[in-house]
C-alpha cells in the first residue's frame, strides 16, 4: 500500500511539474493558454489534474490545499530513497525534487502543491 501511494504521488509531482513548465513556457512565448488547453484536452496527453490546477497556477491561488507542497516533497524524497534501493534511475524525478525544494525555500510549504509553478517561474527567470 505504501509503495502504491508513493508511485501515485510521484506521478502527481511529475505530471504537475511538466504541466507547469509548459504553461510557463507558453506564457513567456505569448501563446494563448486557452488555445493550448483546448488542444491538450483533446489529446492523449491530457490528465484531469491539469484543469484542477490550471486556475490555481494562473491566479496564483494556492491557499486551502488539498495536498501541501511539503507533503509532496516528502513523498518524492521517499520515492527516490526506495527507488535507489531498487537500482532504478531517477533522473527525471530529481529535477522535480529540486523544484519542490525551491518552492519550500520560497515559503510555499503549506500551500497547494501547484505552487511549484511559482518556483519554476523563478528558475526560468535566471
Amino acid at each position: 500500500a505504501a509503495a502504491l501511494k508513493l508511485a501515485l504521488n510521484q506521478l502527481i509531482a511529475s505530471l504537475t511539474s511538466a504541466f507547469a513548465l509548459s504553461l510557463a513556457f507558453l506564457s513567456r512565448q505569448g501563446v494563448d493558454l486557452e488555445k493550448f488547453m483546448t488542444i491538450l484536452r483533446q489529446s492523449a496527453l491530457y490528465a484531469p489534474t491539469f484543469d484542477k490546477k490550471l486556475t490555481r497556477m494562473l491566479e496564483k491561488n494556492y491557499a486551502n490545499p488539498n495536498f501541501p507542497t511539503k507533503h509532496l516533497l516528502k513523498d518524492v524524497n521517499l520515492f527516490l530513497e526506495e527507488s535507489e534501493k531498487l537500482d532504478l534511475t531517477t533522473f527525471p524525478l530529481t529535477g522535480v525534487q529540486r523544484l519542490l525544494e525551491k518552492a519550500l525555500e520560497m515559503g510555499l510549504a503549506e500551500q497547494d502543491y501547484s505552487a511549484l509553478y511559482e518556483a519554476l517561474k523563478k528558475e526560468l527567470s535566471r
